[in-house]
């Protein structure tokens, strides 16, 4: 992420007499870093700036910006959140909210990052501008209706490939076939005869252990501190390290030279195959992978295909099995309970839709009941406030406006309960 005052005063500095007036604009935005977020002054300036387009470095100065705005959003969000809830942080009520937003901020990765909003972040939906900050990060009500929870699913990108019988797709360690009615484990020998195909797929089969596959790259992490990626939208698409390099590079020459240690040469025939099968590699949407960091030791892959409803148990600890459930809620309450995540809108289609209404009214009785407790808490500490300070206008009102917010939630709780009770009666 650029440095937006550095960028605009280097910027301000090459401005010629004839360019005054962008001077003026820019000098001011220099001003306003200090009580304005990142984002708020680059959309400003594009504004302000638009009339001079003209003039190529204007040009090149925006595009600059935008474009790191755009690589590091998610970044730029929570700066504009922490800008906004700052300004409205009245009586100290924002301060642990803050508190969590200024450590996620301060992480080195987007991921981790969006672990954190997730997973601690989102519990402060109480505060309005956090809650639309994650309810416009999560667009999936899957997601939505797992934030709170210690589980984590996610689709899952794989080899695909088509046989006499149907499909052959390789899940973690073995392979299944995918026919017009069921499932089923099986080998790849039992399908394809043809030695040169078997001994490509084995292949592909080892670079899946050795690689991260998602929609737009594989990345072969070939020792501690290489990387390398082939782009699946283009065949010639080739990274190191997250940079992309020429087109003239091929894998035979990035191979060639000292940049891949000699020990790691032997994956060259792997990246070498990988490259020419990149259509095989597809995003399996009929299967969710459920983990939990709680329990590391069981990975399960839930199936929902056609009619039929499968899971795929890994345990590291009393070995895989693969199991046909006859009801989609069955294996919904299993995974909830063994790895803390809902799958219920991953089978919609298999539920009945009381069931559903059934888990969306939970949820919402979740949400609430963690919402009252902060509430509560806050009303606490801003009692303990005036106690030790006195009364003053600004805790009064925070604490009326408090003691409101949870006579709303304590009847939003009640009518929630009470269509959970009428929805018990229908079931």
């Amino acid at each position: 992420m650029k440095n937006l005052k550095l960028e605009l005063f280097n910027f301000k500095k090459d401005l010629s007499l004839d360019q005054e007036e962008i001077s003026t604009i820019v000098e001011g935005h220099m001003n306003a870093c200090n009580q304005h977020s990142e984002k708020t002054i680059i959309t400003s300036l594009n504004e302000r700036l638009k009339p001079y387009t003209y003039d190529k470095s204007v040009k090149v100065l925006l595009e600059g910006l935008n474009d790191d705005m755009a690589e590091f959003e998610l970044l730029y969000e929570l700066k504009n959140l922490y800008g906004v809830l700052n300004t409205r942080n009245q009586g100290e009520l924002y301060r642990q909210p803050i508190n969590v937003l200024l450590q996620t901020i301060n992480l080195e990765s987007d991921q981790d990052r969006m672990s954190k909003i997730l997973n601690e972040l989102a519990i402060y939906d109480w505060v309005p501008e956090i809650k639309v900050f994650v309810h416009n990060l999560t667009k999936s009500p899957e997601k939505r209706s797992n934030l709170l929870s210690g589980g984590n699913a996610e689709s899952i990108f794989t080899v695909v490939e088509q046989v006499e019988e149907g499909h052959c797709a390789l899940v973690r360690d073995s392979w299944f076939l995918l026919t017009e009615n069921s499932i089923e484990k099986t080998l790849l020998e039992n399908h394809i005869k043809d030695e040169a195909t078997l001994r490509s797929l084995r292949t592909l089969e080892t670079a899946m252990k050795y690689s991260t596959v998602t929609e737009s790259r594989i990345n072969f992490r070939i020792s501690e501190y290489l990387t390398i990626g082939l782009s699946v939208g283009k065949k010639s698409g080739l990274f190191i390290n997250d940079d992309e390099l020429n087109e003239e590079t091929t894998l035979e020459s990035l191979f060639n030279s000292p940049i891949v240690p000699i020990v790691n040469k032997n994956f060259y025939p792997v990246l070498l195959e990988t490259s020419k099968n990149l259509d095989k590699f597809v995003e399996l949407d009929v299967v969710k992978r459920v983990n939990n960091l709680v329990n590391p030791y069981l990975e399960v892959f839930a199936f929902n295909y056609k009619n039929n409803t499968f899971v795929y148990r890994c345990d590291e600890r009393y070995g895989n099995s693969f199991f046909k459930y006859e009801s989609a809620l069955e294996l919904v309450n299993e995974v909830r309970n063994e790895l803390n995540y809902d799958l219920t809108y991953f089978f919609e289609n298999k539920l009945d839709k009381e069931l559903i209404v059934k888990r969306k009214l939970e949820d919402k009785e979740r949400e609430i009941t963690l919402k009252l407790e902060d509430v509560n808490f806050n009303i606490s500490k801003v009692k303990g406030s005036i106690q030790m300070i006195g009364e003053s206008e600004v805790l009064t009102t925070a604490l009326k406006n408090l003691e409101k917010r949870k006579d709303n939630l304590d009847t939003e709780l009640q009518a929630t309960k009470e269509l959970q009770y009428n929805e018990r009666i229908k079931l």
